[in-house]
This record gives C-alpha cells, structure tokens and sequence, in this order.
C-alpha cells in the first residue's frame, strides 16, 4: 500500500498547508492507498520558518496524526518536484506498526538497544536523523546516535538554509539531533549517491603522512606531485622548470576546476576493503588547496596518515549515471525480497536528502533530479530537503544524495 503524500507553495503556512491537506484528501479515495497514518514527515522552506509551530499544530490537528518529524530547508522536494527560494512544504504520511518506530529528541530518549517489540523484533534497528547543522560536536553526535542503534545505521542529514534552522520531533526543536527510530521488522533499503567517478589515470593512494585537512605525501610521494600524475598534467609539465612547471600545473588545475569539480574519495581509517569508490562508507570531501613548494595537497576535511584514497570528479554525466545506479541497486533489493517472500513487493514511499550543491546546481533544470529518480522508481510517494550534510550509516557526508525507500 502506499503512503499519501502532498507538496504546495504559499506564503502563508495556513494555506499550504490546506493545500496540502487537499492533496491528501484525494489520495485517500485510491484503493491501493493506506489509511490510517501514525506517523507524518514534513519538510518546509525557511520562508515558513516563522510559521513552523503553527503548521505542526495545524498537521497534527486536521490529520489526526500525532507523531511528527522533519526539519526546515533551503529547498525541498517531493515526487518529480523541488521548491527553491519559495515558501513551500512536502508531506509525507505512513502507517507502521504499532511499537515499531520512536520519535526521538533531547526531550524523548529513543529505545535502548537489545529492547524487543511485541513481535520480537530489535525495536532500535535504525533511524531517521534530522539535526542542527551548528550543534556542537556534531560528528560525535552522529557517531554517539549510531552506537545506540542494533544495526548501528543512521540516515538523514542536516538542517539548511540562511537563518538558523529548526528540527521536528513532534515539536519544533533548535539545537541537537532529533527524528525516528525505526524496528528492524520495518521493511525499508536506502543507498547513497556521491555523484563523482574517479580519473581515468587515478589509483587508490595511501596518506603516508599528514595532519588536520594537510596531506604531505601519497605512496611516500608528494600529495602535490601525485595530483598532477592522476590528473596527467605532469607528464605535460614534466619538460619544464621547477618553477614554470609548477604555474603551468597550476593553471591546468584551474581549467580541470572549472570543468569539473575535484574531489578525494576517502576511505574510512577502519575500513580495509578495496575497489569500491565514492559508495556509502566512503567520504567525498573537495580538494580546497595546493602548495607546489611543499608538495600539499589541503582537502576538506581532517585526515588520518594509513586512510587510502582516490582523486575524482563530479560533474552532471556522473552524478546522472550514479543516481540511476542506486535506483537500479533499489529495484534490486524489491525484487530480490519479492523472490524471497514469493510475493510482491511494492515502494510504499520513500524519503530523500540531497545536498544544496546538488539539485539544479549540478543537475541544470530545476527538478530534474527528481524527475530522474521518478524515471528509475515510477511515481513513488516521495518528500525530502535539501541538506547542509547528509548523513548515511555512521558518517557525515557532502555532496551526496540519501535515498530511501520504504516497502
């Protein structure tokens, strides 16, 4: 059965959200529609941030839904749709199980780990995670939510949007993390999408030495010196002087930036597996600076000496070709359960976190990322936003897009 889900523009919460509720209302009637809902997702613009309290309370009254989570947003977006610069919602509403799912917040403690529900199911299996992107410690906090979790995976991502943002666990909340803890007994499969590909000539590369976002050498070679052999500028520089070699290298990495973005795709310091690249467990961080004379290579984010890496790109080709990837992986997973349970098994609705460097910055039209993942997945009931980070298992990505899909 699928869930309802609704999305409108308009400057005053009331209307919007009437709007919606019209939507809403519509969709009751199809047979192969779910009634019942305890539990919604909202999403708005922070054009409607200032009308938050009102429009939960206004939800929670006209659906008769109690349990509430979400955040504010740059931008949002639901089934083939995003809103951008306008005041806008998106809504989404399931119908679980009772005792298998858990809003959770600083003021309601989620379920403790190893806890049961009715059906003997972990009832702290994963979770849904909206959080303030200024929250203090935030990767602690992230990792700290994980480690109360069976299957210690998080998805979700962080807040967005030019005045502070809020989160909602069945109330407006400022500061922290908040969102729903889901029983394993619930049926749902997410992917992440990085966008990126590695150069052609790039290899997998050990930091050998390195502090803080600096690293010093790859392979025991200079990280500086190992760019420009991955990008194939040193071959065309190899000729010339130390100096001309080094504003030439630069110059070429200028044109290459202007092309396409340059990024590493880092592997996490515990993880030992090879191949992959920019999947789930790795981190995508840009390549923020170079220093020719100390052979630098400075990235956006802190790094351990023994991770392994590889330079790539992210531009439009790659970020459409991985995004089908996953929808592809995802049909997958429903089809494979299918076979398994000898019988269908359909998308009930989904929920999706992109970045905001994402959307109709690296896509070209407004919308079309949606309207990719609606080409892959049909018309599933989907709401999502429009992140400053994307949370996925144990890590804080960038650049990345969360889907996932309940079923």
């Amino acid at each position: 059965m699928r869930f309802r889900y609704a999305h409108a523009a308009h400057p005053d919460g009331n209307t919007a959200v009437e709007l919606c509720l019209a939507q809403l209302a519509a969709q009751a009637a199809g047979a192969a529609t779910q009634r019942g809902a305890n539990l919604g997702f909202v999403y708005l613009t922070e054009g409607l941030l200032p009308q938050a309290g009102t429009i939960l309370a206004l939800l929670k009254l006209r659906t008769g839904v109690s349990n509430w989570v979400g955040a504010s947003a740059s931008a949002v977006c639901a089934t083939g749709v995003e809103y951008v610069d306008e005041p806008a919602l998106a809504i989404l509403l399931g119908r679980f199980k009772p005792g298998s799912f858990n809003v959770f917040s600083g003021a309601q403690r989620p379920p403790a780990r190893g806890t049961r529900t009715d059906g003997a199911s972990s009832t702290a299996h994963t979770a849904l995670v909206h959080a303030d992107p200024d929250a203090p410690g935030l990767p602690g906090l992230i990792e700290d939510m994980a480690s109360k979790l069976d299957s210690g995976r998080l998805f979700g991502g962080l807040a967005s949007g030019r005045e502070p943002p809020v989160t909602i666990a069945d109330r407006v909340l400022r500061g922290g993390l908040s969102g729903v803890v889901f029983a394993s007994d619930v049926p749902l499969v997410n992917r992440v999408t990085q966008g990126c590909h590695p150069l052609p000539g790039s290899r997998r590369r050990k930091i050998t030495e390195g502090a803080d976002n600096l690293i010093a050498t790859l392979d025991d070679e200079r990280a500086f010196d190992a760019l420009l052999q991955d990008t194939g500028i040193l071959e065309s520089v190899a000729a010339s002087s130390v100096e001309q070699r080094a504003r030439e290298a630069l110059a070429q990495l200028k044109v290459l930036g202007r092309r396409s973005q340059l990024f590493v795709g880092i592997e996490p310091a515990h993880d030992e597996a090879g191949g992959r690249l920019c999947r789930d467990d790795y981190l995508v961080r840009p390549v923020v600076a170079v220093d020719p004379s100390r052979g630098a290579v400075a990235v956006g984010t802190p790094i351990t000496p023994g991770q392994s890496l590889r330079f790539c790109v992210r531009d439009e080709s790659a970020a459409r070709k991985d995004l089908t990837r996953i929808c592809a992986e995802i049909r997958d997973h429903l089809h494979e359960q299918a076979e398994l349970q000898q019988r269908d098994v359909v998308a009930s609705g989904a929920i999706y976190v992109s970045c905001t460097g994402r959307g109709t910055h690296l896509f070209g039209e407004p919308g079309e990322e949606l309207r990719l993942i609606a080409q892959q997945l049909g018309d599933v009931p989907l709401a999502g936003f429009y992140a400053s980070g994307e949370i996925a298992g144990r890590s804080l990505h960038g650049f990345s897009g969360v889907l996932t899909v309940f079923y």
